[in-house]
């Protein structure tokens, strides 16, 4: 039963194909599951009590294998905190400890992609998502397909007194055994039962998590809703009123003056703007976050595009971080009509910016004329465009 390396022929390999089609298909998913973290060096289980729902979209949304939405509570002996993420045709809410952090394709698909050491866009990394059919069928595909993971099979098995079907996986490094995964399935239907899983085996990090699944009538019985923001806004009104933190204010600066602001350079001066100074040229406010990719794509493009003006545009550099080395390894050396500026969290905050790269272009006025979210191939010629435009 077990298989160092799954044959496609054999009668255990189709058995999980046909349980990572299954998964794959389920158009209408409703659950809860108990998800149960046990880790040594902890006092006591982290007990979250979570409500899943999820639609399959049959192929058609490259970014994720479903629209989700779940809904999670952790105990605490304070009381009970809430919180819940979704995604739905390119859109990504998050909310948790009274923050609610949201993501657009349309303003930025950086946040969606894989990136660096990030193998998985947000919509893929939520907390819970493992959890769901499609996401589950995903991780089985993985794992039948990595070397370093054995795979065993079982069609039929008792598993706390409840027939089932069952998949374990062991992934093993230099012949240690890192992780182990054990999934059990309705034998019928394939829906999810429980789930094992051992972290960093034999470590001081060790840690298991434990999810057991349950399908009360009054959650399967309902139907799947159509996910969208009108939804989510009726379901939490208290976080999209008071805690949301997005772009949407960014959006809406273009006809608004610049805000006073005072940021330290990177050479131990201040950069200060007052409230109706005016700037001696165009001058393009570039956020960035050295933590993110893509940073000097966009320096290089944003300085193609000055340099390609017919007339001056300025340029500060306006970063998150206060780590010199970071932002100097960015942008070693300014030009003239540039400023290197750190510390820029406020600034970003006033602005409306959560989700850099953001470049907001001014007239001489200091008034907003237009803004330019994330990165795109055509990024020079949209600032060279809009930047042409300031009268």
């Amino acid at each position: 039963m077990v298989l160092a390396a799954i044959n496609p022929l054999s009668v255990n390999a189709q058995g999980i194909a046909d349980i990572i089609a299954t998964l794959d298909s389920m158009k209408c998913y409703h659950a809860e599951a108990r998800f149960t973290v046990t880790m040594p060096q902890l006092p006591r289980d982290v007990v979250y009590n979570t409500i899943l729902t999820a639609q399959n979209t049959a192929g058609d949304d490259p970014l994720a294998p479903c629209d989700y939405l779940i809904d999670w509570t952790l105990d605490t002996p304070s009381g009970p905190t809430k919180g819940f993420s979704a995604y739905f045709d390119g859109h990504h809410y998050r909310y948790r400890s009274q923050r609610l952090q949201e993501y657009h394709l349309e303003w930025d698909s950086i946040p969606f992609q894989p990136r660096g050491r990030v193998t998985e866009g947000v919509q893929q990394t939520a907390q819970f998502t493992s959890l769901l059919p499609g996401f589950i069928a995903q991780s089985l595909k993985q794992m039948t397909t990595d070397s370093a993971c054995t795979v065993e099979f079982i069609p039929s098995r008792k598993v706390n007194g409840r027939n089932c079907t069952y998949i374990k996986a062991t992934t093993s490094v230099n012949g240690t055994v890192t992780s182990e995964t054990e999934y059990t399935f309705d034998p019928k239907t394939f829906i999810p039962l429980s789930a094992e899983i051992e972290n960093n085996i034999g470590s001081l990090s060790e840690q298991t998590v434990n999810v057991v699944y349950s399908y009360p009538d009054s959650l399967t019985s309902r139907p799947c809703p159509q996910l969208n923001e009108e939804q989510l806004m009726a379901l939490a009104p208290e976080a999209f009123e008071r805690f949301r933190e997005s772009n949407f204010k960014v959006e809406n600066l273009p006809g608004t003056r610049l805000p006073q602001f005072s940021l330290p350079t990177t050479t131990g001066e201040r950069y200060t703007h007052h409230t109706d100074e005016q700037f001696r040229a165009p001058t393009l406010i570039v956020i960035l976050d050295p933590a993110t990719g893509f940073n000097t794509e966009v320096v290089s493009q944003v300085r193609g595009a000055v340099d390609a003006l017919p007339a001056e545009a300025d340029v500060l550099w306006v970063f998150l971080s206060n780590n010199i080395d970071e932002i100097e390894s960015i942008v070693p050396s300014i030009r003239p009509g540039e400023h290197l500026l750190m510390s820029g969290k406020g600034l970003a905050r006033d602005l409306g910016v959560s989700s850099p790269p953001v470049i907001i272009i001014s007239d001489t006025s200091a008034k907003v004329c237009n803004v330019i979210i994330g990165l795109n191939k055509e990024l020079q010629s949209d600032v060279i465009q809009k930047v042409a435009l300031i009268k």
